[in-house]
């Protein structure tokens, strides 16, 4: 059974033995060096990482032409569909709260948790599976590059493939102009989820105006201008407190600042998230006692944040 696409091939979902598992088929293409780099790199990385958040690697085969990866099954697909297809409920904003929150202790696991950063380099919504429990699991390795020791915060340089195709409107200004990554360029990519999540719009959209193609860029603005409200999920008006929203849309905005060192490191953005679902927490208890049908005011909602 198929049960989704990628760009170097086709994932199944198969029961082997005592469980579901997700096992993806590497295509043979004339990029036939892609399958192979996604295979090398996801048996390499995903083979040492051992954390609640990030999908689990279970077995792979590389014999002649048959290039598999075994994973856990996540069996709410990726975050991506969940906020964009029509056949899926809204996600609640806690839940969406609690699924931001798990990325980034994943990505926070990577810059610090073993001897070398680790940057995975594609962080995007379809690279966000959400299991049975809605639990985030953190996929797609392909890309993933070993920066410097965990105790340094120096960036690394790279050269950019021309063959490997970058999702633009996640990617970092620094990598498509100096070619350049840190650990800061996951900031930049999560920092655009932020704004997915809240808004349950594409990253880009040609269609409409020019100011608005890019989503992070448009949600900035709005944010500057004090307007950001007008273009948040409408499902999500009247349900998310003031002080919760201050906080995340701080905290997205620091993310996907133009220069490296103005953006937060992963640790920080994982706990400004954990104070933005507590004051969600705190304010929805305190509405249900005095009442329960209200809903949150947040088209004044003052930020500090400037141009």
């Amino acid at each position: 059974m198929i049960i989704a696409e990628g760009d170097t091939g086709f994932i199944f979902g198969g029961k082997i033995s005592d469980g579901f598992y997700a096992i993806k088929r590497l295509r043979q293409t004339s990029d036939s060096h892609l399958p192979l780099l996604e295979l090398r790199y996801g048996v390499k990385f995903l083979s040492q990482l051992h954390h609640p958040n990030i999908i689990s690697l279970l077995g792979y085969c590389d014999e002649k032409e048959e290039m598999i990866h075994v994973y856990e099954y996540a069996n709410n697909g990726s975050l991506y569909d969940n906020l964009h297809a029509e056949n899926h409920d809204p996600i609640p904003w806690k839940r969406r709260l609690e699924i931001c929150i798990s990325v980034a202790r994943a990505l926070h696991y990577l810059h610090t948790g073993a001897k070398f950063v680790l940057i995975h380099r594609d962080v995007s919504s379809k690279n966000i599976l959400l299991d049975d429990q809605w639990t985030s699991k953190l996929c797609n390795f392909s890309f993933c590059k070993r920066g410097p020791h965990s105790m340094s915060r120096d960036p690394i340089s790279i050269e950019i493939e021309s063959d490997i195709a970058y999702t633009s409107a996640f990617i970092a200004p620094e990598v498509a102009i100096t070619g350049r990554v840190s650990h800061k360029t996951d900031v930049f990519s999560f920092g655009v989820v932020l704004f997915e999540v809240l808004c349950c719009r594409r990253i880009f959209d040609a269609e409409l105006e020019m100011h608005q193609r890019f989503l992070y860029r448009w949600a900035c603005k709005c944010i500057e201008n004090g307007t950001i409200y007008s273009i948040i999920d409408p499902y999500l008006k009247g349900k998310i407190a003031p002080q919760c929203l201050k906080k995340f849309l701080e905290i997205a905005y620091s993310c996907v600042q133009f220069e490296e060192n103005k953006r937060p490191t992963m640790g920080e953005v994982e706990v400004t998230l954990e104070l933005a679902l507590e004051s969600q927490k705190q304010a929805e208890s305190e509405m249900e006692s005095t009442n329960p049908q209200g809903e949150f005011m947040c088209e004044e909602v003052s930020l500090s944040c400037t141009p």
